[in-house]
């Protein structure tokens, strides 16, 4: 693992322009497959996983699920049998790469329906599941847990450099409610990848009240994030002409490979609020949070 992950600026004037000091979290750049702030929210569940004597890891995703690829491998590399709950009864292990990748690499895929997948979050569901696969640490859906937060709070501590503000995409919460609990005086700029992204508020302060903040420290906290939902491009891994363009663009002028679900639309906001001076803050980080094998679905586009 590339950890810390490494820090770099920007080269051309589609940033500099502004005359900011920004600089690049690249979490990208961690592993090629556990990558971002997957391996961020994997990193303590792991640990978890062997203290209690875990017979398998559980968790949860879509047919094209980051989280559901790094958990796969998180499982092959480190010798931990891994079981994914995928949506989708009509699917195989055959439907797409991300899946055929899970299964080669170990993964045991129990294909739902949808129905049964909105089940993932109730109890009484992970009950029957232990009945069903005995012993397992079950993670929720993109590792959105405490031990996904105490990973994340990391990223912050990894660079060096004072900043003022730092932007990331946000999808469950959990990597935005890290960088919250990292720091007191820094404000987060969390852009929602799906529409309808106020519902993140919510998670976010139950996240903050699983990690043992009282109700005057969430609202601090909470006081500390501007959350943008303008920018979701019509909803999760919807794109359209301008995304793209805006793609091809900082790939060429900056060299910087985009997924168009999450780091697209975080860095399209970032220059779009640079560009109407609506960003005061000085000094910035950017967290590229990987999420790069999201890429097949455009790959044709970008050529």
């Amino acid at each position: 693992m590339n950890i810390p992950s490494p820090i770099s600026t920007f080269h051309s004037d589609l940033f500099n322009q502004f005359k900011k000091q920004i600089v690049l979290k690249r979490d990208d750049l961690i592993d090629p497959i556990i990558s971002g702030n997957k391996w961020r929210k994997l990193k303590y569940n792991t640990e978890k996983f062997h203290q209690g004597g875990y017979k398998a890891l559980l968790t949860f995703g879509g047919a094209y699920s980051n989280h559901i690829a790094a958990t796969a491998e998180v499982g092959r590399r480190f010798n931990i049998p891994t079981i994914g709950v995928i949506r989708g009864d009509e699917l195989t292990a055959d439907s797409n790469q991300t899946l055929r990748n899970a299964a080669d690499a170990g993964m045991q895929l129990l294909f739902t329906s949808r129905k049964e997948y909105a089940l993932r979050e109730e109890k009484y569901y992970h009950e029957e599941l232990r009945r069903r696969h005995g012993h397992i640490l079950i993670v929720p859906e993109g590792g959105a847990n405490y031990y996904g937060m105490l990973g994340c709070m990391d990223i912050l501590t990894e660079i060096e450099q004072k900043v003022d503000a730092v932007f990331c995409a946000a999808g469950t919460g959990t990597t935005v409610t890290g960088l919250l609990m990292s720091s007191d005086d820094i404000k987060v700029y969390a852009v929602a990848a799906l529409k309808g992204g106020d519902f993140l508020k919510d998670n976010i302060k139950l996240r903050l009240f699983e990690a043992g903040f009282d109700q005057e420290m969430i609202a601090e906290k909470m006081d500390q994030l501007i959350l943008l939902t303008d920018y979701h491009f019509g909803g999760y891994a919807k794109f359209n002409e301008d995304l793209i363009n805006f793609i091809k663009l900082v790939e060429q002028e900056e060299e910087i490979m985009l997924d168009q679900v999450y780091t697209a639309k975080a860095l399209y906001a970032m220059h779009d609020l640079l560009s109407k001076d609506l960003i005061k803050e000085q000094r910035i980080a950017f967290v590229h949070t990987g999420g790069l094998q999201g890429r097949q679905a455009i790959q044709a586009l970008l050529t």
